[in-house]
């Protein structure tokens, strides 16, 4: 008798590798592996959990009207019904390939692309289709020219994880203005409040221009809420409609609907956060490409730089966990000789530099 097997295209798809922890080790502990916010959850989130702590027994609102409302208002959103909310943008990206692609269907991406769209598409049965990037950037040209007649998504992380870069508005909306009309155009914003406001609401204004594009976004890096798992996206008013047909029930838990109202309105913490982010990235990628690293301009919370061989690259890693320190390699993404470096605290970052700066004299 034929034992129990998953679908051929669940056995094919391989499990998503997060940053990891440090464990078993002595000693104060850096975590740069996952680019999280230094700071920890605005203090305004902290108070809005403890104050929930006493209704858990309560199911949330299953609309989550209060939380898409307070993330319309806050985003300069007019239409609050095609906000919708989720367990961490990465349950978006599911659901969008669940909606849209399937057996037969492609879904296209970067050679260095979040790997949860692989991930995705794999898991749905489609084809995940990658085209290559130009000193680490995706370009208008390779996107739109690995766009088939089955395509039927593409995922673009603006900017880009792991590497950090990213198109200009006028590039997306120029790939946008090209794309055939059966293709959803997904822009990814995870880290989009990093670089500022007007890139926010340019990226918004795009959701407008067509009827084919979404906008995701998670509350996991800039607003510090990681492990309460809670994103949200911008969609057109037919897509949203599909979307909400198949999101889970209850999928938000009433800590993050009470952790995001409260976050996303917290402007000067969110100026705080950019602040430090922009001040202390502009330092690593100085001082790293000063040791000889050289490491590319960045426009999220996190730095690549380059060792110049997978060797080197995998004994910097070594080095810095025998000294309590973890950042994330990056081979799996197709950068072998690179490292990501979360910006952390400066006490962090410090550590971190003064690191590698041993390292490289030694090595």
């Amino acid at each position: 008798m034929t034992r129990i097997r998953p679908l051929p295209h669940i056995e094919k798809t391989k499990p998503y590798v997060p940053g990891g922890k440090l464990h078993g080790t002595e000693g104060r502990i850096v975590m740069l592996a996952s680019n999280e916010n230094p700071f920890g959850p605005s203090p305004k989130a902290i108070e809005a959990m403890q104050e929930v702590a006493r209704q858990v027994h309560v199911y949330p609102d299953p609309d989550y009207g209060a939380l898409r409302s307070a993330i319309a208002a806050a985003k300069g959103i007019a239409d609050v019904s095609r906000v919708a909310v989720s367990a961490g943008s990465d349950e978006i990206i599911h659901l969008l390939t669940q909606a849209y692609a399937g057996p037969g269907d492609e879904v296209l991406f970067t050679e260095h692309a979040f790997s949860m769209y692989q991930v995705s598409a794999l898991g749905h049965g489609a084809t995940p289709v990658t085209v290559p990037e130009t000193d680490f950037t995706a370009g208008f040209n390779a996107l739109l020219g690995g766009v088939t007649e089955r395509t039927r998504i593409l995922f673009l992380a603006n900017p880009n994880n792991p590497t950090g870069t990213m198109l200009d508005v006028e590039e997306l909306a120029r790939l946008q203005d090209a794309l055939p009309p059966h293709v959803l155009f997904v822009i990814d914003g995870a880290y989009a409040e990093y670089v500022g406001e007007e890139y926010e609401a340019a990226i918004r204004d795009l959701v407008d221009r067509r009827d084919n594009t979404v906008m995701i976004r998670t509350f996991s890096k800039i607003y510090g809420l990681a492990a309460l798992r809670l994103g949200w996206g911008y969609f057109p008013a037919e897509i949203v409609a599909t979307f909400q047909r198949i999101r889970p029930p209850f999928n938000i838990n009433a800590f993050a609907v009470a952790a995001g109202i409260a976050s996303i309105g917290d402007t000067g913490f969110i100026e705080q956060s950019r602040a430090h982010n922009t001040k202390w990235r502009a330092i690593c990628i100085e001082r790293l490409n000063a040791m000889g690293l050289p490491t590319p301009e960045a426009h999220a919370n996190f730095v690549i730089p380059d060792f110049g061989s997978a060797e080197r690259a995998a004994a910097a890693n070594e080095f810095l966990k025998q000294n309590n320190v973890l950042v994330r390699a990056v081979g799996g993404y197709g950068m072998p000789s690179r490292l990501r470096i979360s910006i952390g605290s400066a006490e962090d970052n410090e550590t971190v530099l003064s690191l590698l700066e041993t390292f490289t004299v030694s090595r």
